[in-house]
């Protein structure tokens, strides 16, 4: 019984394309076909030059395997994050089912867009003690040089008036930064005194150099925890659903795209 072409030629394809991108064999090193052989390649050879959408399936097909190994070596990288714990800065229920972990830039435009995306989402999920939104900095220094110094006030904040401050702060800080390291760092003890905070004792917290000063560690493990997770931008968030199932989202997604990820966690077994 004859095999159909076509999946034979797909296969070959799949084997041009493959080589096309691996070859390490020379001309010395091939070895002649025999005459079966170079009929079958010949047949094989005048289908594909007759058909070349299947050269271009082929590639769709390499494509999209590549494309599921990267989305399962992303979602291996993303459980790699550290649990959250009482020393993280969370909205809403600590032991709510579903968990977002956000990794942020506070000099990042993207970061101050998604942040209030994330208030929007907070208003939906977080009433409910269905979803909490854990905040870790992830400051990107070769774009903004101050975000470390940013986070630092953001701990400072926290440090002095504990985990509301903290909130109450980024809020802020999002709210008045122009972002892409625009913001007059003089602008931060300022920000301290509006939502409460003493001026004085905020800007002895905030001494140091800028790399977050006392809070240097603390910011540097974060940014850490993002790079093992898989984040190489901001923001960079992970959602993690009761089964411990994680799914990433890189950018400033709308709120229709996380929306759509958190249901799909609150749905787990």
């Amino acid at each position: 019984m004859a095999v159909p072409l076509r999946p034979i030629a797909l296969a070959a394809a799949l084997a041009l394309a493959i080589g096309a991108m691996h070859s390490g064999v020379s001309r010395a090193e091939h070895k002649p076909s025999s005459p079966a052989q170079a009929d079958i390649e010949g047949a094989i050879h005048q289908y594909l030059l007759e058909h070349p959408e299947v050269i271009l399936e082929a590639i769709e097909v390499l494509r999209v395997q590549q494309q599921q190994a990267d989305e399962q070596k992303r979602r291996e990288s993303a459980g790699a994050a550290r649990p959250v714990d009482g020393e993280d800065h969370i909205i809403g229920n600590p032991d709510a089912p579903v968990k977002l972990i956000e990794f942020s830039d506070f000099e990042c435009p993207f970061c101050k867009r998604f942040h209030v995306t994330m208030k929007r989402l907070m208003d939906e999920y977080g009433t409910d003690g269905d979803v909490a939104w854990v905040f870790r900095h992830f400051p990107l220094d070769d774009l903004h040089s101050k975000a470390r110094k940013e986070a630092q006030a953001t701990e400072c904040a926290n440090e002095l008036g504990g985990n509301e401050a903290f909130w109450a702060y980024a809020d802020r800080l999002f709210e008045v930064t122009p972002s892409n390291n625009r913001l007059d760092l003089a602008l931060l003890p300022r920000i301290a005194q509006e939502i409460g905070l003493d001026r004085a004792e905020f800007e002895a917290c905030l001494g140091g150099d800028s790399r977050g000063g006392t809070y240097a560690a603390h910011i540097e493990a974060d940014y850490q925890d993002a790079r093992v997770s898989g984040g190489t931008g901001t923001p960079f968030s992970l959602v993690i659903g009761p089964s411990g199932q994680a799914y990433p989202l890189n950018g400033a997604q709308p709120y229709a795209a996380v929306k759509s990820i958190i249901d799909l966690a609150l749905k787990e077994e």
